[in-house]
């Protein structure tokens, strides 16, 4: 596999250390669909599973909410990591390549420019402009704030449990779908998803998961225009992740049945078909999962 690893943590804020001041996962109501707290076993794995690859659509369906719905432009960190061991330039390598792609891929594709942001590295907790995050949640992206944030401590015993080790393949999968959701914020997708959501909520899992099937979509577009998978075998590795966690395979394993009304993210068989259809295409204007729902 191609290494994109840094230690170049200019696009991190690195607030770890500082504490979130959690009561819980969401003090006040403003808690994540994912109680994955005392959790254990097989179930608690699985939902944390779930949490990692499934981030939520904050201010895109009542999760958390998006603030008062403005944008904060973000550069260079003021608070910048030290990116020294594997899983953090890893992460680093990654926040930074996938934006290199972007600033090109979105004048070239969209006719729009692309906003550089952050990843935020916490611990147990943290302030967003979605309301208070829990590490518990697993990586998501918050639209009133541009920011992906990751807990990398819980992220490591996550893998450690599953795997036996960090990988960089699970690592770009992640940021690569979290930054997916930056480029939807940067295009207004997730406003639309949102109005949609709120005026018509008979639609709201539809509009879901095809937004979850375009950030998978759009992480397709850069491993293949990137060259990140250097090998069948690896490309084989990136489609069983992206069908693991799929809806109707989660849903099996948690409650031994399959129920595709209430999906949010798609089943294994959309997100393998999403993400292939990036990768191969190369080209993010292909990865119009709404087209179907819209007519």
């Amino acid at each position: 596999m191609t290494k994109i690893r840094s230690s170049d943590g200019s696009h991190i804020d690195d607030r770890r250390g500082q504490g979130g001041g959690l009561g819980g996962l969401f003090p006040g109501g403003a808690g994540f669909p994912f109680p994955t707290k005392g959790v254990g076993g097989i179930l608690g794995i699985v939902l944390l599973l779930a949490a990692m690859f499934l981030p939520k659509l904050l201010g895109a369906g009542g999760a958390g909410g998006s603030g008062d719905g403005s944008q904060t432009a973000v550069g260079s960190s003021n608070n910048p990591a030290e990116c020294v061991t594997e899983i953090e330039t890893i992460v680093c390598g990654v926040t930074n390549d996938v934006q290199l792609y972007w600033a090109d891929a979105m004048p070239q594709f969209f006719n729009k420019p692309y906003e550089v942001t952050e990843t935020v590295w916490f611990t147990g907790g943290t302030s967003t402009g979605c309301g208070q995050a829990s590490s518990e949640t697993g990586p998501f992206y918050c639209p009133a704030d541009n920011l992906v944030y990751i807990d990398l401590e819980f992220m490591q015993q996550l893998e450690q449990e599953l795997i036996g080790a960090p990988t960089d393949l699970a690592e770009q999968y992640i940021l690569a779908h979290e930054y997916g959701h930056h480029v939807q914020n940067l295009l207004g997708t997730n406003a639309m998803v949102q109005e949609v959501q709120q005026n018509q909520p008979d639609k709201a899992n539809q509009y879901s998961v095809a937004m979850e099937l375009q950030a998978d979509c759009f992480a397709g577009t850069w491993v293949g225009a990137r060259d990140v998978l250097e090998s069948e075998a690896e490309l084989q590795e990136a489609i069983a992740a992206a069908e693991g966690v799929g809806d109707d395979r989660i849903q099996q394993k948690t409650q031994g049945r399959v129920d595709p009304e209430s999906w949010t993210h798609g089943s294994a068989e959309q997100r393998r078909t999403w993400f292939l259809k990036g990768y191969n295409s190369k080209d993010p204007t292909q990865c119009d999962t709404f087209a179907e729902i819209t007519g």
